[in-house]
């Protein structure tokens, strides 16, 4: 049996995972809801959760809710004239239906920017995939018993060795250790940057008795992301959000060329990655939810009514025929949506199911 602690941690990191995927939804709704605002259109509900109502605050037009299913919400947009001057959804241009629409997924992409700037500013995740220019050679850790151990400590920067720069570039403080510890010199000298005070030390090197690795020969572990500054970080957190855009994309291109939804995972699998990034650390969550969150901008973009894609299909078609769609064909598409959105995740959930099971 798993003690009473374990089981404690696995409930916090599930709880923190719907949490975070909760707050992915809402915010994607919040979209929505500011760009209907900007044009004036009419939002009766914003809802933070689903199903029935526990409480709520009227603010301007609209009634702010919390509701009792804890996962998700909406933002109830009217097809009519609402109040104070307010206008339907029905009777604007084409042009505000189509930012409305694309609203929820441009938070969705800002959502995961800042949470990358945050990232990049206070440490990436170590296991962390992406694009990453480090501007600091940081020490992570450094034992003890290292034979540097009284002149340097964890979060000491590396400025310099042998009096050469190095610019924040790993690469090349591992090229002048190693090409010192080759020629059998004992030691090398460096400028660290501790506490925002720079110091000059002497560093002892293995020698040529131990292989010529940069971590091996001054016995240290170097930080492989360390924190950005400010202004690093915001550049980094846009080439960040544009590279999983693009990875994304090439996945579902590549996904569905095979025809295969082997790459796909549904939701147990996205709780169940986020629960595990949660138990490693608050940064591996936040680095999961941002990658859930662009994920969810995408998923918005399939042409089914019950995502954003699917309103844009039916709204571009009513322009096109200059009228509405009757009751009769929406509730069609309404239900066949619904029924074809419940199966696959039916499908998915016994698919991740089974992924849990027997692997």
């Amino acid at each position: 049996m798993l003690p009473i602690a374990a089981i404690l941690t696995q409930i916090s990191s599930i709880l923190a995972s719907l949490l975070g995927i909760s707050f992915i939804i809402v915010f994607h709704e919040f979209g929505h809801y500011i760009f209907c605002k900007i044009f004036n259109v009419y939002t009766p509900t914003f809802s933070i959760g689903i199903g029935k109502i526990l409480c709520s605050k009227k603010i301007g037009d609209t009634n702010f809710c919390i509701s009792a299913g804890p996962i998700g919400g909406y933002v109830e947009v009217a097809s009519e004239s609402g109040i104070n001057g307010s206008v339907g959804f029905n009777q604007i241009p084409y042009y505000q239906k189509v930012l409305i629409m694309l609203g929820g997924i441009l938070f969705n992409f800002i959502l995961s920017y800042f949470i990358f700037v945050g990232l990049f500013f206070t440490g990436m995740p170590e296991s962390a995939a992406g694009p990453y220019e480090p501007s600091t050679v940081q020490i992570a850790k450094i034992e003890p018993s290292s034979i540097n151990a009284d002149r340097l400590q964890s979060g000491d920067e590396l400025i310099s060795l042998n009096h050469q720069e190095l610019h924040g570039n790993l690469a090349t403080a591992r090229k002048i250790i190693v090409t010192q510890a080759l020629t059998g010199t004992p030691s090398i000298s460096a400028e660290i940057l501790r506490d925002g005070a720079l110091r000059q030390v002497e560093l002892t090197l293995k020698g040529t008795s131990t292989p010529p690795s940069f971590s091996k020969q001054l016995e240290i572990s170097m930080a492989s992301k360390p924190p950005l500054p400010f202004l690093s970080s915001v550049t980094m957190a846009y080439k960040a959000v544009v590279f999983y855009i693009k990875a994304i994309a090439s996945g579902l291109k590549e996904m569905i060329s095979a025809r295969s939804a082997h790459g796909f995972v549904g939701p147990v699998m996205a709780v169940a990655a986020s629960s595990k990034s949660a138990q490693k650390g608050a940064s591996s969550l936040l680095f999961l939810l941002a990658i859930i969150s662009i994920n969810l901008g995408f998923m918005n973009l399939l042409p089914l009514p019950i995502f954003d894609g699917g309103q844009f299909v039916i709204f571009t078609t009513e322009t096109i025929l200059r009228r509405e769609l009757s009751e009769r064909i929406r509730h069609m598409i309404g239900v066949s949506s619904w029924a074809l959105a419940i199966g696959l995740l039916v499908i998915f959930t016994i698919k991740d199911l089974y992924t849990l099971i027997c692997h």
